[in-house]
């Protein structure tokens, strides 16, 4: 680790120059859809993909599979398979 940092928290996380800003797990797991539902992600398959779950009843989160957004304290995030599996959550960039 080199100086990449959470970008709620600030903690200190492994430096992924595809991903500069990524939420480190803590933040990560607080993730939740637009009406406060908490999620869980994985991927589709072994070759990736992105599906979104809500933690309390494992029911398809499918607006959130679909658009990606989540939201973890209040700010707008960007939910997605990462480059080499797994799921990454950033910032969602600023829309117009």
């Amino acid at each position: 680790m080199a100086g990449q940092h959470c970008p709620i928290c600030r903690t200190e996380v492994y430096d992924d120059p595809a991903n500069p800003d990524y939420l480190c797990p803590d933040c990560a797991s607080r993730a939740v859809d637009i009406d406060g539902r908490p999620l869980e992600f994985y991927n589709q398959s072994m070759s990736g993909g992105f599906i979104a779950r809500f933690a309390d009843d494992k029911a398809p989160a499918e607006a959130v599979s679909r658009d990606h957004i989540v939201f973890v304290d209040g700010l707008r995030c960007w939910a997605d398979e990462a480059r080499f599996g797994g799921i990454v959550i950033r910032p969602a960039p600023l829309t117009r």
